[in-house]
């Protein structure tokens, strides 16, 4: 019994020892793991802060952009209406021009036919002028001719109204 007592304490001295090494490397296996799997963890979070960084600035600048863009389509709806009150404008500004150049034909053309009319009064009054003149002048003659009758008239010793 002694023998066996003896296999049976080495026995388990060596199921122990057994149990020991196999414990250290499992320990040393999980610990080099648990190592690489901290060091991946590592990693990924740095990889996260970096992406979240980006992702951060991703995010200001979409929504600056979606500012710019919210401006722009304001701007534009601006312009829209300014465009549409100025070529209304300009519209209105072509047709206030058609009509005054039309006016302005119309007040030529009347113009051209006051002018005729005006040359023709003033050959109208030349012609009263002359017809005038001329009949002056004979009245000047037959005044005359009238004195010569009358002075002939008054020396033969007679009267007339007219002569007086």
């Amino acid at each position: 019994m002694a023998f066996m007592k003896r296999d049976v304490n080495i026995g388990l001295l060596i199921l122990i020892i057994a149990a020991v090494i196999v414990f250290s490397s499992f320990s040393v296996y999980y610990q080099s793991t648990f190592k690489n799997v901290s060091l991946e963890y590592q990693n990924k979070l740095e990889q996260l802060s970096q992406i979240t960084t980006e992702l951060s600035k991703q995010k200001q600048e979409l929504n600056q952009t979606y500012t710019l863009r919210t401006k722009i389509e304001e701007d534009k709806k601006t312009l829209d209406v300014k465009y549409t009150e100025v070529r209304d404008e300009n519209n209105q500004l072509s047709s206030d021009n058609t009509n005054l150049r039309l006016e302005v034909s119309s007040a030529k053309s009347q113009l051209a036919e006051a002018q005729i009319e005006l040359e023709n009064k003033k050959v109208q009054l030349a012609q009263t002028q002359a017809d005038l003149a001329t009949a002056n002048s004979k009245i000047s003659s037959l005044n005359s001719d009238l004195d010569d009758v009358c002075a002939a008239l008054i020396a033969t010793g007679g009267t007339h109204d007219e002569c007086d």
